[in-house]
Parts: structure tokens; sequence; C-alpha cells
């Protein structure tokens, strides 16, 4: 068959498709997998809260995807890019509860989306595995790199395969939703302030 170009019809509106938020973890292959079982069940509790507290101006909830699949390292940041980009991700949370490498990592995850790609790193303030040592060395490499991202250090416990975050470390997630839908919708139009 001939490839052929797709012509648009000239009667229908176009509509911007929805919103997107996508969260995924990082991890370290070296990890015990009890603790990766409990990092990926995070990025699921954190995706819910999205879904759960984030609507769009209209009303209507934000559409919300979340991978089980934790960033290790390039191989996996590839995979959940690739993920994220078929789902038409439009800003990214990262939900990390344990050690990891930046470079290898969110960072290697982000170099496959626009610059200004709303980046949102939420983690808990735990010490068995310290994600939040990791939030902290990821927002300081992207800040090295000129890149902005928002760093959330809440509260969820240190034990147990499934730990809710605090209602605080969950209002200041909402709170960033709303301005990353803020930014993605004044993205490209006029404005007058």
């Amino acid at each position: 068959a001939v490839a052929k170009a797709k012509k648009l019809a000239e009667d229908v509106a176009a509509k911007s498709s929805a919103f997107t938020f996508g969260v995924f973890a990082t991890g370290d292959p070296r990890i015990d997998e009890a603790s990766r079982k409990r990092a990926a069940n995070i990025v699921g509790l954190v995706a819910d809260v999205v879904a759960k507290g984030v609507r769009t101006p209209d009303g209507k909830p934000v559409e919300v995807v979340w991978t089980p699949v934790l960033v290790d390292g390039e191989k996996q940041a590839d995979l959940v890019a690739r993920q994220f980009k078929a789902a038409g991700v439009g800003a990214i949370i990262c939900a990390p509860d344990t050690w990891a490498f930046p470079q290898l990592t969110a960072i290697s995850l982000l170099a496959q989306f626009p610059p200004d790609t709303p980046f949102n790193i939420t983690c808990g303030n735990s010490g068995p595995k310290p994600g939040v040592v990791y939030a902290h060395a990821l927002n300081g490499a992207l800040a090295q790199m000129g890149r902005l991202a928002a760093l959330n250090v809440g509260t969820w416990p240190d034990t147990g395969d499934k730990p809710e975050m605090t209602p605080a470390t969950a209002e200041a997630l909402i709170d960033w939703c709303y301005a990353a839908l803020t930014h993605a919708g004044l993205r490209g139009r006029r404005v007058v302030v």
C-alpha cells in the first residue's frame, strides 16, 4: 500500500486534547524486592490523589497515567518516556521512595520531553531508603542545568506496602497540579494582564 497524507475536514471544530499527568518513580537495581514493590505502589497512590483532587476548568477530571516500571536507568527511562508520550502526558510527577542516580533516571527521562514540561518531585521524608535524599539531589542537578522543578517534601509512613500521604502533602501536590494546568492552558495563547 502507498502511504497517503490525511486531509482534515473543514467542518469539524478542532478540540484540544485532554491534559494528562504522568506519574512514575525512580529506583536502583540494588534495592530489595519489598522496597521496589512499595515504591511502585506509591506511584499508584500518588496518581490516585491527583485523579481524585484535580479538575479541568470545566469541572472534568484530569487524565492521569502511572507506570509500575521503576526507572532504574536509561533503559527504563526510555520505556517510560515512550509510554508517557503515547498517553499524551503534558506534566510529569516523580514520586521517589528510595535513593537512585539522577542522571541515569529522571534526567534521562526528562531529556525526551520539551524543556518547559512541568515537573514535580513529591516524596515522603522517610529514613529506611531515603527517597528524600534522591529528591534533593535530583532537584539540585536540575537547577544546575537551568531546569525548573517543584520539590514537594511531604510525609507518608516509613513502613507498609501502601503508605498514604498526609493531607498537607496531597494539598501541596494538588496545588502544583493546578499550576501545571494553568501553565499548559496559557501556552501559546494571547493573554491580557
